[in-house]
């Protein structure tokens, strides 16, 4: 016997031997039988066996929380529940339509193909049929052991029956919890639906797209995924798929990203979603917000479907604004006509990626050889670039030789954007400015968790770098942002997505940020960006809390009336034309 057998052998005996322990409690229903069956899984199966499987079980309350968004109205239903682990969504759905009281015909596809779970899925659909023919309705259930995908290819393919028996099965609803992993380009799976992928592509959202195609017209598909979906270029194809196929009705976001899936230790964010099939268009999607799994402190925003789709540069994007103020910022930066590449800019990633540089780093800088700084996300604070902050024993120089020179910028003004932020930060942007005037090099490297703004073929002026890194780190902007991507990675590509105010205003802003010095973020500095493009200092208040932004909006106002601006000539500026 081989080991891998004796393990699968003593992981069934410890199965066989807890199952035993485990009776049915009456008096808990069907929801909290399903979870308890999975906490026992779960102690059988290591969280790293479970993370590889992609397997991650959803807490009963959000079980119930999802199967409450169905608008069930027909007395005889089909329902798909297509990673079903020990079933709970689908207990949460059976519990949802007993409590309606009426005669019912439930029939459910469930999909499962981890041999391990499966007897614990058969124990909770069994227990289903149970409970729905004591109360004298009918229940009827199927266990498909198979892929989800490859099973169901047929239904995301050009396919033509050839008999009557062989038409596809559609559903009125679908519920899901998904795995999670990466896959390979060259997976079955994604070669099934390469018409979807742009990069390396997620199971989950390759899940959403096929149970998209198998319901009916009017079927609703409620389901738990990663944000992740909402934004990136990965996600790109799948985005605009998605969009024309349903209608968004609901998305609800937890403020907190610990607790979802805390027993997995999961930090990732997540949302749940509710769409429909229909060709009608929805004029609100209806937003809730809580702050945790248990729906503490639950809110409810209806939001025009606008400013929850975003089309920009060819893409669109799902925000998800989580209040009133949310919206009004939406509103407001949706009227900005300008983009980076509008501008005649452009947005790139640091070329420094430390670990095939490393022959080239060196703790301090060196005059022979000679090396010039290497700028980390730890130089970056208040606007301002400190090239000689050291962090956590991370190499701050980089050599200057043939084989660094694609690596290395020549030094000009630039605004670098960190790509990351903390779990633990409320903010998503950090710039800062880097002016050729005060860096004492010609040449700079710039790791690869920064990106950097500059103007292709040309220069950025002081004031253009000043007023761009100013809009970034406005509390309103960042907001804005925030509603856009729910991961803490910076993209270049959502930065490209971003609406600009004109030059001139941008150019006025960096004006009198620069004469001011208001180089923090907080209230003051969004007050400089607001009187200059005309916004609403209560919106301000609001944003940061502050309750003397009148007295302070007269100084700005009367700094404004001091500043003479005298914008530099923009002809003869080349337009970048890739992106």
């Amino acid at each position: 016997m081989t080991k891998e057998e004796k393990t699968r052998d003593n992981s069934e005996e410890k199965v066989k031997e807890l199952r035993k322990k485990i009776k049915k409690d009456k008096q808990g229903g069907l929801v909290e039988y399903a979870e308890r069956l999975s906490e026992l899984y779960a102690k059988t199966h290591s969280t790293k066996i479970r993370k590889l499987r992609g397997q991650f079980f959803t807490p009963k309350k959000v079980s119930n929380f999802m199967a409450g968004l169905f608008e069930v109205q027909n007395n005889t239903v089909r329902l798909l529940d297509t990673g079903a682990g020990t079933g709970i969504l689908t207990a949460a759905f059976c519990e949802r339509l007993l409590n309606n009281g009426k005669i019912l015909r439930l029939t459910v596809d469930v999909y499962e193909n981890d041999p391990d779970i499966l007897p614990f899925l058969k124990e909770v659909m069994e227990s289903c049929k149970t409970e729905f023919e004591r109360r004298g309705h009918d229940f009827e259930y199927n266990i498909h052991e198979k892929d989800f995908i490859l099973q169901n290819k047929r239904y995301f393919m050009k396919y033509k029956p050839s008999h009557k028996n062989e038409e596809l099965i559609l559903y009125d609803f679908i519920i899901s919890n998904p795995p999670y992993y990466k896959l390979n380009k060259d997976s079955p799976q994604a070669s099934i639906m390469s018409g979807l992928i742009s990069g390396q592509p997620n199971i989950y959202a390759l899940f959403m797209a096929l149970s998209a195609s198998m319901l009916k017209p009017g079927g609703e598909m409620v389901f738990i995924t990663p944000r992740s979906f909402c934004s990136g270029l990965y996600y790109k194809k799948f985005r605009e798929w998605f969009i024309k196929n349903v209608n968004l009705k609901n998305i609800h976001i937890f403020e907190s990203r610990k607790e979802i899936f805390d027993k997995d230790e999961i930090l990732q964010e997540n949302i749940i979603i509710k769409v429909e099939k229909t060709k009608e268009i929805q004029d609100k999607i209806l937003i809730s917000v809580s702050k945790n799994k248990n729906f503490d402190q639950l809110k409810k925003i209806k939001v025009k479907t606008s400013d929850v789709l975003y089309y920009k540069n060819g893409d669109v994007f799902i925000r998800i604004p989580t209040s009133s103020i949310g919206v009004e910022i939406i509103d407001i930066v949706d009227e900005w006509s300008e983009t980076l590449r509008s501008l005649g800019l452009e947005i790139s990633t640091g070329p420094v990626v430390t670990f095939r540089a490393n022959d080239y780093l060196f703790p301090e800088l060196t005059e022979n050889p000679k090396s010039v700084p290497l700028l980390w996300m730890h130089n970056i604070k208040d606007m301002k670039v400190d090239w000689a902050v050291k962090k956590n024993k991370k190499d701050s120089a980089i050599k200057v030789c043939s084989k660094t020179q694609p690596l290395l910028l020549p030094v000009e003004n630039y605004v670098l954007i960190k790509r990351f932020s903390s779990k633990e930060q409320d903010r998503r942007l950090s710039a800062a400015v880097l002016l050729k005037s005060e860096f004492p090099y010609n040449k700079v490297g710039v790791e690869n968790h920064l990106n950097y703004i500059h103007r292709p073929n040309g220069k950025l002026s002081v004031y253009e770098a000043y007023g761009i890194s100013a809009i970034l780190n406005t509390t309103f902007v960042d907001n804005f942002f925030r509603s856009l991507n729910g991961s803490t990675q910076v993209n270049a590509t959502e930065i490209r997505s971003l609406p600009f105010p004109e030059m001139k205003d941008i150019i006025k802003i960096g004006k009198l940020v620069r004469e001011s010095k208001s180089y923090r973020n907080g209230f003051k500095l969004d007050s400089i960006v607001a009187g200059v493009l005309g916004i609403d200092l209560k919106v301000i208040k609001n944003l940061n809390g502050k309750l003397h932004y009148l007295s302070m909006s007269k100084k700005i106002n009367e700094q404004m009336k001091r500043a003479t601006i005298n914008p530099p000539a923009m002809q003869n500026i080349p337009l970048q034309t890739s992106i």
